[in-house]
């Protein structure tokens, strides 16, 4: 037997997030965003289990990323929060199914202005 990559292992459990919270999306009337794992930003003292979650609204979306992202942060009750790039309109949140045990760290993102956040990036 042969271990696994860690790129691969990290790649299956990314496409296997993707499809399950676009599926359960769809089941609520929401477009699909573009999931990864992300690493988690939260101080973990209680030493429990944090999964690190962001999607990203595309452009190719028929709606506005915006809209976008505000139904996503509706529907899993996440909050606005302020970027570090104008031109991204983001929400995030904490979500805790069984509290003590694990959370999962959302955050959930478009770009609203492509030529304020190119300014931006060119400063």
């Amino acid at each position: 037997m042969t271990l696994m990559h860690l790129t691969q292992l990290s790649a299956a459990i990314e496409a296997a997030v993707a499809t399950h919270l676009n599926e359960l999306g769809r089941t609520s009337g929401l477009l699909p965003l573009t999931w990864y794992v992300a690493p988690s930003v939260t101080d973990d003292t209680d030493m429990e289990a944090v999964l690190s979650i962001e999607g990203q609204a595309g452009t190719h979306l028929p709606h506005h990323p915006g809209w976008v992202v505000d139904q996503w942060g509706r529907a899993l009750g996440l909050h606005p929060v302020r970027t570090p790039a104008p031109g991204i309109h983001a929400v995030e949140g904490l979500l805790e199914p069984l509290p003590g045990e694990y959370r999962f760290e959302v955050r959930v993102w478009g770009v609203i202005d492509q030529a304020g956040l190119y300014a931006h990036r060119s400063h």
